[in-house]
């Protein structure tokens, strides 16, 4: 149950634990180039005063995503997530989702790379907005079959456009409903709305809807990652809002579905493109001060489940094999 405590408004956290940071690129975006090892710097540290440090990174590269001039990714599927792989088999932290591109690649290409590096893959990576292809697609099926296959979970993008009066339009390729939709004919495949239907707090709580719906049907195995989400309100008002709708389904306490995340090194929580100093570190802050002052007896349990048990016991393969 939620409660109101003001007290102590301005204490650090006093949580020490390990983060699994769900959402994080490399690559090119824009005219901004983010190598793999540049990345790994952001997380080379420590955080909250220096009582958390990120264990892992869920990470994709963004040469698979970005289209360039002839409206074709940037790099095909082979080329852009080989490269990741080989810098996840250099460094355990990185937890590599490869990039698919139905439009463009094929579902193939992503089954060679599971069959050669199963255990170093993580899940599969989706961007309806860069493919301009809709999340409901049948185009999107070969690879989730290939995700059912193989027991691997898979990131969407999610957004929800609005128009010029603030009013949600939900006809975007993004849209959470329409990623649903795709996660209804593979139920057993976790799906996570990433950026929690980005779009600002009235996005944001439609996908949430989204995900309570799901949860209540028992249709899909939806997630969602925090990524921008609150990310410039120290309140955090919608992930306290998603934290008191999940611990109240019908089916019990289904917190387990949220992640942290961020989407990292891009906007203001990366290093080179740094526009607030300390961003990162204080948006972990800011989350788990929001979690302690509204969560009451659970806010322990409810920070170590969103900043890394969830995510750890979603990935279910061998990138924890030797954590005790």
């Amino acid at each position: 149950m939620l409660v109101n405590n003001i007290q102590n408004i301005n204490a650090v956290p006093v949580f020490r634990g390990k983060i699994i940071d769900s959402h994080v690129h490399c690559g090119q975006w824009n005219f901004d180039k983010f190598p793999c090892n540049e990345v790994l710097k952001i997380f080379n540290k420590k955080f909250n005063g220096g009582r958390d440090y990120v264990d892992r990174i869920i990470i994709s590269n963004l040469d698979c995503i970005k289209s360039g001039r002839n409206n074709k990714p940037l790099k095909d599927e082979i080329s852009g997530n080989i490269s990741l792989i080989k810098s996840a088999i250099k460094n355990k932290k990185i937890v590599p989702f490869l990039v698919c591109q139905p439009g463009f690649g094929a579902a193939e290409n992503i089954e060679l790379l599971l069959i050669k590096y199963l255990d170093v893959i993580g899940g599969l990576k989706f961007h309806p907005a860069c493919l301009n292809l809709a999340a409901n697609d049948i185009r999107y099926l070969p690879y989730m079959k290939l995700a059912a296959k193989y027991n691997k979970p898979c990131l969407f993008h999610s957004e929800i456009l609005s128009d010029s009066n603030g009013r949600l339009l939900r006809n975007g390729v993004s849209d959470p409903e329409y990623i649903y939709e795709t996660a209804r004919k593979f139920p057993n495949v976790p799906v996570i709305l990433g950026h929690m239907g980005l779009g600002g707090g009235k996005a944001n709580e439609a996908a949430i809807d989204t995900l309570i719906n799901a949860i209540e049907k028992g249709d899909a195995k939806l997630y969602a990652d925090l990524a921008w989400v609150d990310w410039d309100n120290p309140a955090k008002p919608h992930i306290i809002e998603a934290i008191d709708k999940l611990q109240h389904t019908s089916k019990g306490d289904m917190t387990e579905r949220l992640l942290f995340g961020t989407d990292a090194p891009l906007g203001v929580f990366g290093e080179k493109a740094l526009k607030r100093e300390g961003a990162y570190d204080e948006n972990i802050r800011n989350i788990k001060k929001a979690i302690k002052e509204n969560c009451g007896d659970d806010a322990n349990k409810l920070i170590s489940r969103i900043f890394y048990r969830n995510c750890k016991k979603m990935l279910k393969n061998n990138h924890f094999n030797k954590i005790v």
